[in-house]
């Protein structure tokens, strides 16, 4: 007896086999392609050593005129561009009240000496670029802040602006053993490139 072999069914057994191998294919690479538009698009937040503190600074006028002026130090690591960060503190008042206020690159200037002259705090001690008074290269968001530079909110009126309340208002309660959190966002990754409490001396 010859046994016969039918081969119908082989055909269309390959075409659906085939039909998966190009569907699994096609997803691969559209996945693939999909994740690199994702990883492109993915921003890295610097990575820098940052010291935060308040100083006390008469102004050469006595312990009567004493002023409390706010400074970043860049200590070492990436250079940051301050138009893609945020400066956001959170102080609490003695009844429980939280003040938080950010400080971006499109906040409103202070005229940091009753003299007319405005800048956007912190503005960048940098003598290359000359003073921080109606000078744009040095206000908050206009310049990058590269490691051994210093920012500084210059004084009371300074500090005040960037805190979001008056820190010479006796009933704010601000002075020695205040305690604000400080955080700086940066803003391209979300993420924050400095977080901690910072006590006034």
């Amino acid at each position: 007896m010859k046994k016969i072999w039918k081969e119908d069914a082989v055909s269309p057994v390959i075409g659906v086999m085939l039909m998966l191998v190009v569907t699994i294919i096609i997803a691969a690479v559209v996945s693939a392609f999909a994740g690199g538009i994702a990883g492109d698009g993915a921003k890295t937040a610097p990575a820098a050593a940052i010291s935060v503190g308040f100083l006390e600074d008469d102004g050469g006028m006595g312990p009567d005129n004493v002023a409390r002026k706010m400074t970043f130090e860049h200590l070492s690591g990436d250079a940051i561009l301050t138009k893609d960060i945020e400066i956001v503190t959170y102080y609490t008042l003695t009844n429980g009240t939280v003040i938080k206020h950010t400080q971006t690159p499109a906040s409103e200037a202070t005229d940091l000496y009753g003299s007319g002259g405005v800048s956007r705090v912190p503005f960048i001690n940098d003598q290359s670029l000359g003073r921080a008074s109606d000078n744009p290269l040095t206000d908050f968001g206009n310049y990058t802040w590269k490691a051994g530079g210093i920012l500084s909110t210059g004084g009371d009126r300074g500090t005040s602006a960037l805190l979001g309340f008056d820190v010479t208002d006796p009933d704010n309660r601000f002075g020695s053993g205040s305690v604000v959190d400080v955080k700086i966002l940066h803003t391209p990754s979300g993420k924050y490139i400095y977080d901690k409490e910072v006590i006034v001396a």
